[in-house]
């Protein structure tokens, strides 16, 4: 299935998602998928999440955890899940209050291992 789809179908498989990006830890967007516009400037959103990822990702290497597989933060308009792949890519979803997180982390974990297949 070719990588825009698999996003449009992530996207409405979860209740509230608003959207969801594929980029990298640079800030670079490859792929989105826009279910909902909001009035947020969703795309600066990611572009600032990104270095914090990476950073992130970066201390859990330093103290010899492993790799960051999830990263969630929740905000007054919304809750961020991102899942990252390989070579320093993510997935991430962007779900309105009151969407379950827990489902947003589920459908980004079933879908990642697709996403690497076509994307690698």
């Amino acid at each position: 299935m070719e990588l825009q789809k698999q996003l449009e179908n992530m996207c409405r498989e979860v209740d509230g998602c608003r959207a969801v990006w594929l980029m990298n830890l640079d800030g670079l967007l490859v792929l989105r998928h826009v279910e909902q516009e909001g009035d947020m400037d969703d795309e600066i959103l990611l572009v600032e999440m990104s270095s914090i990822v990476r950073q992130a990702a970066q201390a859990i290497r330093n103290v010899e955890g492993g790799e960051l597989l999830e990263f969630t933060t929740s905000f007054d308009r919304g809750t961020l899940v991102i899942r990252l792949l390989k070579d320093d890519h993510f997935i991430a979803l962007l779900l309105e209050p009151p969407a379950y997180a827990g489902k947003g982390r589920y459908v980004l974990r079933r879908h990642s291992p697709a996403l690497i297949q076509e994307l690698f």
